[in-house]
């Protein structure tokens, strides 16, 4: 089942629904209905009862009913009502025609009702009774006890419900189908944008069109919002792995030429040492186009990671490096401060940015972060000399070209400068309360 459609779900689960809420509709109405039923038969008799006392004569001290009934159902062997009056003793004073079927008479010693129908056989035969027992003075001044009772078979009833239950069972069945056949056509209509959408990236892996197209339901544009942002993501990805070749092979162009001139000359220890620098510069220009092409893609999926820790390795690792000037790196990070984005991103970040305050520091560095009005905020401080106000635009334009020197803030802000600029922050350049240059970084947490 889990590799159902949600076409398929949505079926089953209507289907589903239906069938318990008719189940529902189905025995309620049929429950419903007998109660009615009976409830109507029962008044019926009674007033059939109640007639009978009406017409009841006083006849030589003993009661005596008209062969003439203004009901025909007592007149007719078939009719299914029958009426008697007994004596105390259960001997017959009257029957009615239509109970000339039975053979025997009802019991005088059931306790008979006029407000609930009683059911008990009478010659084998399922009945519904209701009765009353009455004391009737008669002209000689003596009472007697006498019993009116009528009956009617529980077969007219239950065929009666039973042909009400198969009109409902017809009706529901008819309305099911066609309530299934509607809920089809709703769902197909329902699913519609999602095959759209289906359509479309099946038109992106064909290369067809660059991105999901149209209007789309409230529910769906979070969805196709996302995909739109990783195709462009994967767009942008693709251009600077392109470009980055593009640059790498252009950068190399000088170092090599300088190397091949050099191998094809006879060699002095200033050649030598001119070699060895070429080959680190042609090595640095190689990570840095490297850590250009893998730079996050930014806030296309939503990701985070604790900056503490990071921190903590960073300042571990440029303890190692800068070992000979003795410098003091500290840290003041918030609890709980996040970076909103790839944890290879902050290493680049802060990794760049501290290790060229530990070049251009006396001796010490703090690195701080926190979360403020929204945004990842991010300070690099140190006790150098500072950067002049006339200068600091220019070392930040300096460091997104790609043709600058290893050395200094050349490739290493370049670096800073694209996840930056992919993360859609900003960045300056400030006095720092140390002495020397502060670099404030604000990156948006959405």
């Amino acid at each position: 089942m889990n590799n159902w459609s949600l076409k398929n779900r949505l079926r089953a689960i209507s289907i589903i629904v239906l069938f318990i809420a008719f189940s529902i509709i189905y025995f309620a109405t049929e429950s419903a209905y007998s109660i009615a039923s009976k409830n109507r038969l029962q008044e019926s008799m009674n007033a059939q009862v109640y007639a009978l006392m009406a017409i009841a004569n006083d006849e030589n001290n003993t009661l005596s009913i008209p062969d003439i009934l203004r009901n025909q159902r007592l007149d007719n062997l078939s009719s299914g009502l029958v009426a008697y009056v007994l004596n105390q003793d259960g001997s017959l004073v009257w029957r009615s025609p239509s109970s000339e079927i039975f053979e025997s008479l009802p019991r005088v010693n059931y306790l008979y009702s006029m407000t609930q129908l009683k059911d008990y056989p009478l010659d084998r035969r399922e009945m519904f009774w209701v009765g009353e027992s009455i004391i009737w003075e008669h002209d000689n001044q003596q009472e007697k006890n006498y019993y009116f009772i009528v009956g009617e078979k529980q077969s007219l009833l239950i065929s009666a419900v039973d042909k009400f239950k198969n009109e409902v069972f017809f009706w529901l069945s008819i309305s099911g189908v066609l309530l299934i056949i509607f809920f089809s056509y709703a769902l197909n209509f329902f699913l519609q944008p999602l095959k759209n959408a289906q359509q479309q990236i099946e038109l992106v892996s064909q290369g067809k069109i660059n991105k999901l197209e149209g209007d789309f339901p409230v529910e769906l544009k979070p969805l196709t919002s996302s995909i739109n942002q990783l195709l462009q993501s994967e767009a942008r990805q693709k251009n600077r792995y392109r470009d980055s070749l593009g640059n790498l092979a252009h950068s190399l162009k000088t170092p090599l030429a300088i190397i091949k001139s050099m191998i094809e000359s006879p060699k002095s220890e200033e050649q030598e040492s001119e070699l060895i620098s070429q080959i680190k510069r042609i090595d640095d220009i190689v990570k840095y186009q490297l850590n250009r092409s893998v730079i996050s893609s930014g806030q296309t999926l939503i990701r985070s990671c604790v900056v503490e820790p990071e921190v903590v390795n960073i300042i571990s690792a440029l303890n190692k490096v800068h070992r000979q000037k003795n410098i003091k790196i500290e840290y003041r990070i918030e609890n709980n401060t996040v970076f909103p984005g790839d944890s290879g991103d902050l290493l680049e970040l802060i990794g760049n940015l501290a290790d060229n305050a530990c070049k251009w520091t006396k001796s010490m560095v703090v690195i701080s972060a926190k979360i403020k009005e929204g945004a990842f905020c991010l300070y690099i401080d140190d006790d150098g000399k500072g950067i002049a106000k006339e200068h600091r635009d220019a070392i930040l334009n300096r460091g997104k070209r790609l043709d600058q020197k290893v050395e200094g803030q050349g490739l290493g802000l370049s670096i800073v400068m694209d996840i930056i600029t992919h993360y859609r922050g900003e960045i300056t350049i400030e006095n720092s309360a140390l002495g020397g240059a502060l670099f404030k970084i604000i990156i948006p947490l959405t």
